[in-house]
């Protein structure tokens, strides 16, 4: 007797075809540039054979050092995110009693994801010009005695930049986190006597380290890809990643734009480690 296609192979066949869907878009890709990046070329003739002249290239035009400066700055945004962020998790997931302030606050996180780069690149731009708003109070405040330059157009500029728009992917997983702690636990640290900063050490950090781990992941990556904010508010005087990729692919370099797309996925492969690694440690079953 043959049996009728059930549900389970309907979505068995929904998932295979899901898997071939994302392979061909995102996988392939991946893997042309990571050919491309090793063919040889000359001029802008590639042929088949291994060679690694990208990759010197590379190095010897210094453009690794615009990749560890473009990781530096998406780490320093990742890592405020984290020291504001938290609090403001947890405050959202335990304390705050009062729904007007909460979906006052989740308006605001909000918000980010429905205004144009470009529109909010332009008002942080106007902001912190000289003749700004931010140096008019400074100046009437006599907390200086001119506008500050460094304001704009410059490293401070495009991390004020980054940390808007990629505050809120830090949020959204934390709390997502904290929420699923079952409140028990608290009663139980405080029935031990633990003190917060003991239960806070010891259980919640723990606890939501999953989600500090994705909401990591979720700022790093879009921070290191941006390309709007650092060409609004830097002015030029850094190079960052996507610039470079710009750069080589519009002067037709597209070995040397694979090749430093591949050390980018390289590095964005070295911060997922510790996220499966964590995964899979939580997915072991405990042993007596």
């Amino acid at each position: 007797m043959v049996r009728a296609p059930g549900r389970s192979d309907g979505a068995v066949a929904q998932t295979g075809l899901l898997a071939a869907g994302w392979g061909v878009a995102v996988l392939l890709p991946l893997l042309s540039g990571l050919l491309l990046a090793i063919m040889q070329h000359r001029g802008l003739h590639l042929r088949w054979g291994f060679s690694l002249a990208a990759y010197r290239d590379l190095v010897a035009t210094g453009r690794i050092g615009v990749v560890l400066d473009t990781a530096w700055m998406a780490a320093l945004v990742s890592v405020l995110c984290l020291v504001f962020g938290f609090p403001l998790a947890l405050w959202l997931a335990r304390d705050a009693r009062s729904g007007f302030a909460m979906q006052l606050v989740w308006l605001c996180l909000t918000v980010p994801f429905f205004l144009d780069p470009s529109a909010r690149g332009l008002a942080l731009r106007l902001m912190l010009s000289a003749g700004g708003p931010v140096n008019s109070v400074l100046l009437h405040l006599h907390l200086v005695h001119q506008p500050v330059r460094w304001l704009l157009f410059s490293d401070f500029a495009v991390m004020i930049g980054l940390l808007g728009p990629n505050f809120p992917n830090m949020i959204w997983p934390i709390y997502l986190s904290l929420t699923l702690i079952d409140p028990a636990l608290f009663d139980a640290s405080r029935d031990l006597g633990a003190s917060p900063s003991q239960t806070l050490r010891l259980m919640i950090l723990p606890l939501a380290l999953p989600g500090i781990l994705a909401g990591v992941i979720m700022t790093f990556i879009p921070a290191l890809g941006d390309n709007v904010v650092p060409d609004l508010l830097g002015g030029g005087r850094t190079e960052y990643i996507a610039d470079s990729v710009m750069a080589l692919s519009t002067s037709m370099n597209y070995a040397g734009a694979s090749a430093l797309a591949t050390v980018v996925f390289a590095l964005l492969g070295l911060l997922l480690l510790p996220f499966f690694t964590l995964r899979r440690m939580l997915a072991r079953p405990a042993t007596a």
